[in-house]
């Protein structure tokens, strides 16, 4: 048996691992020059610490079998080191400066219209879903008269946060699928997502991994799949295709698509129009000495003006959108912050990360309330100019069905699986999410080969 892996990030590197230990032979077929997909951790900073680009933190903490293995890990003594750095977050404003939110109670009303966006949706299961800035105003107009000016005026603008979760605008952003239900504490990976990585990596033949090999077509329904890459044409008797959503969305004409042969059917390909992809951009900068008070907390979000309308054609503005620093000297004890961007400024500095600095520096000089210097090292993330990547992972915006791709790619095509953050429900979006999912494709081969019992747990995915 010889099982054909396209994709070398986490989804595809969990697959490997289980069936390589299950004595299988397994090739990894990854277009880029390194294993890890959208996990990428940069450690060539002056400062000498782990950066990552992708993903950073351990979601669903009480429910993340992969945490869950990295604790026992560490308490075996390997070298993980894990924050919870979920403290009460500054925010700043560009008239205003710091806001007092307790006093302005902001907080608990951001909490009840979050409620209100929950009973909304939940309690009417069809009504029609509208961007998460419509919800916000309808809750707004209803709450007229019992909110105060500052609260009318920010608590929406609070609400937008979410735009960093999503990576897309609020004006897009699904209602109905906007709120973020963790289960359990984020739990911040600070010794580097790196680290998952290369222990799976560890466990793989090195000549069962193949660089910068990319996929152009794959022929399927017969008992062999074909292949074709820049290296030619191989067959195998499974292929699991890790891929991220948004190269599976190309159309077949489109640079950097998969041209398969026969078509995806057509249950498949509607479902992937009834989902986007998000882009959530990240920016280091690292300065030669700390300059910001050392009582600035972990988290530091940038609240965008309120009334400073958004124009996809025009070049983003300073606070025309939310911004999230992590102010790294908690962290790691280094002068170095942390930004991360929603959609459409992801996409525009990401193009021009030269240009990060000048947009962030009237934000952080807001919240050091001085004369600020310049950054010695910028470090910018690129995942929406990635030809691999095209994004960040799935979102949704106003309409979409995020279940329908799931149930129709965890189907998968008989011989042909797919595996990503994109293809599970639980921890979808997430690197749990993907690490489950390429254990289950793997399990899938394993028990189409009678190497494992069938289990009814194992489909319920």
């Amino acid at each position: 048996m010889n099982i054909g892996i396209i994709g070398g990030g986490i989804s595809g590197l969990k697959c490997a691992q289980v069936l390589n230990d299950h004595g299988l032979k397994i090739e990894i077929l990854e277009a880029r020059n390194r294993l890890g997909g959208r996990i990428k951790t940069h450690r060539d900073g002056i400062h000498g610490v782990p950066y990552d680009l992708g993903a950073s933190w351990f979601h669903d903490t009480l429910t993340n079998e992969l945490f869950d293995q990295v604790v026992a890990d560490k308490k075996n003594g390997k070298d993980y080191e894990l924050v919870y750095d979920d403290g009460k977050p500054l925010y700043v404003l560009e008239d205003e400066g710091v806001l007092d939110y307790d006093y302005e109670k902001l907080e608990q009303v951001k909490a009840e219209a979050c409620k209100y966006i929950e009973l909304r949706y939940f309690e009417n299961l069809n009504l029609t879903d509208v961007p998460l800035k419509d919800t916000v105003q309808s809750y707004l107009t209803r709450q007229e008269g019992l909110l105060t000016e500052k609260q009318q005026l920010y608590v929406g603008q609070m609400l937008r946060d979410l735009e960093l979760w999503h990576g897309v605008s609020w004006d897009e952003m699904s209602s109905k699928y906007a709120l973020v239900d963790n289960v359990g504490r984020n739990c911040y990976n600070k010794s580097g997502y790196d680290q998952i990585v290369d222990s799976l990596r560890s466990s793989i033949p090195e000549s069962s991994v193949r660089l910068e090999c990319v996929v152009n077509r794959i022929e399927r329904g017969g008992r062999k799949v074909k292949v074709h890459s820049n290296e030619g044409v191989k067959e195998y008797d499974f292929v699991i295709v890790t891929v991220p959503q948004s190269i599976l969305q190309l159309g077949p004409n489109e640079e950097g698509s998969i041209l398969w042969e026969p078509s995806l059917p057509e249950l498949l390909t509607q479902s992937l129009k009834k989902i986007h992809f998000g882009f959530l951009g990240k920016f280091i900068f690292e300065f030669d000495q700390l300059y910001w008070d050392r009582s600035i907390p972990d988290r530091i979000v940038s609240i965008a003006t309120p009334g400073k309308e958004t124009n996809i054609n025009a070049i983003p503005e300073t606070w025309e959108f939310p911004v999230l620093f992590l102010n790294l000297h908690r962290m790691f004890g280094k002068p170095a912050l942390l930004a991360f961007t929603q959609g459409r400024l992801t996409k525009h500095l990401e193009s021009s990360p030269e240009l990060s600095w000048g947009y962030f520096k009237p934000i952080w000089k807001k919240v050091c309330q001085k004369n600020i210097p310049d950054p010695v090292n910028i470090v910018s993330s690129n995942w929406s100019v990635d030809p691999f990547s095209r994004g960040s992972y799935s979102a949704c915006l106003a309409g979409d069905d995020p279940m329908d791709p799931i149930i129709q790619l965890s189907k998968g095509l008989d011989n042909v699986r797919f595996a990503g953050e994109h293809t599970i429900f639980d921890g979808a979006g997430a690197v749990h999410g993907a690490w489950l999912s390429g254990q289950r494709e793997a399990n899938y081969v394993l028990r189409k080969l009678d190497l494992i019992p069938k289990s009814d747990q194992d489909d319920d995915w």
